[in-house]
């Protein structure tokens, strides 16, 4: 009857027998449970659902469950992991131990946070001191280059004596130009290393402003937290620039010195392999620039940057803050290095 189920007395199909009969055998599989050691559950590689007091060795490894008398599930295995998904859970479990550290790792600096400052006051108080301590010692090393550059100047003065009257520097005199050129060039690693240590300072303070502030919302925020005093010395990484090796080193630093022989006011004292020096202001408007070759020990490459010097007076600090010495200093990354994602035009 093409395929349809023959009825049967009730009105029972052959189906529903079938049906019945099967989950009788269940019935007295779980039954029997309590002292077979319970029911097992398993599907095979069809999708059927298959009960039993064992599980057939093929499907040991998929996943199967564990029921009580009544047919509640009270284990469950889970199917055995590929070799990948084994690694592949390692590999999360390392970054989850990794997330956990990290979370860790930051309530202990909030925890350190809070016990420190009492309020924003506190901490710009704390970013404001760091930094006056650094520019100090960058107007320390700036004194020193002043007296340097006077002491080279001599130098050179006496050297070029010596030339025109047909004498050869003495050993000690060629030695008293080689250790300033070099406490020259000491010097100016120390300033540029000291400028970066402010910008960190200043980044770090801020991020741990904003974290004080998420930490303490309802905390009084400081009306000079985002007020950072200006140095009296110009911020030398702003006249500094990296590059990544030697022939791209070695056309930038030809740039430089044109540079510096163009812009500056006074002759040079210095020009040697790594450093270029001109004599020191003495006028009011005297420009004197110094550039130098350095080697990036954090950046790797080297960093070619320029100095400008101006009158050590009133009326020559004012003139080193002026438009004409500003464009000077914001001029010499963009004619470095043009096409520069912060070069200034």
């Amino acid at each position: 009857m093409n395929g349809a189920e023959i009825p049967r007395r009730g009105g029972m199909t052959m189906m529903t027998k079938h049906k019945l009969i099967y989950l009788g055998a269940v019935c007295v599989l779980l039954a029997g449970s309590a002292t077979a050691g319970g029911i097992k559950k398993w599907v095979d590689e069809n999708g059927l659902v298959h009960y039993g007091t064992s599980i057939p060795p093929q499907y040991l490894d998929k996943a199967h469950s564990e029921l009580n008398d009544r047919g509640i599930e009270i284990r469950r295995r889970e199917r055995s992991m590929t070799p990948e998904e084994i690694q592949r859970e390692k590999a999360l479990a390392a970054l989850r131990a990794e997330q956990e550290r990290l979370k860790e790792e930051q309530h202990a600096r909030d925890r350190i946070l809070l016990s420190l400052y009492r309020n924003e006051d506190d901490l710009v108080m704390a970013r404001d001191g760091k930094i006056a301590q650094i520019d100090a010692q960058i107007r320390l090393k700036h004194n020193e280059i002043r007296r340097l550059k006077d002491r080279l100047s001599e130098h050179q003065a006496s050297a070029a004596a010596a030339e025109r009257s047909g004498r050869r520097l003495s050993e000690r005199q060629q030695e008293n130009l080689d250790s300033t050129q070099r406490s020259i060039e000491r010097s100016y690693a120390i300033i540029l290393g000291k400028e970066d240590e402010k910008r960190v300072t200043i980044e770090k303070y801020d991020y741990d402003l904003n974290r004080f502030r998420a930490l303490r919302q309802h905390a009084a925020r400081s009306q000079n937290a985002d007020i950072i005093k200006e140095s009296d010395i110009p911020d030398l990484v702003e006249t500094a620039v990296h590059c990544a090796d030697s022939q791209h080193c070695g056309r930038m630093w030809q740039i430089a010195q044109s540079y510096a022989k163009k812009h500056a006011t006074t002759p040079i004292d210095l020009a040697a392999d790594r450093i270029l020096v001109t004599a020191p202001p003495r006028e009011l408007r005297d420009i004197s620039i110094t550039v130098s070759r350095l080697a990036d020990d954090e950046g790797g490459g080297e960093r070619i940057f320029m100095d400008v010097q101006c009158a050590n007076f009133t009326e020559g600090r004012e003139f080193c803050r002026s438009d004409h010495v500003e464009g000077i200093r914001e001029n010499f990354r963009f004619a470095l290095n043009p096409t520069g994602e912060n070069a200034k035009p």
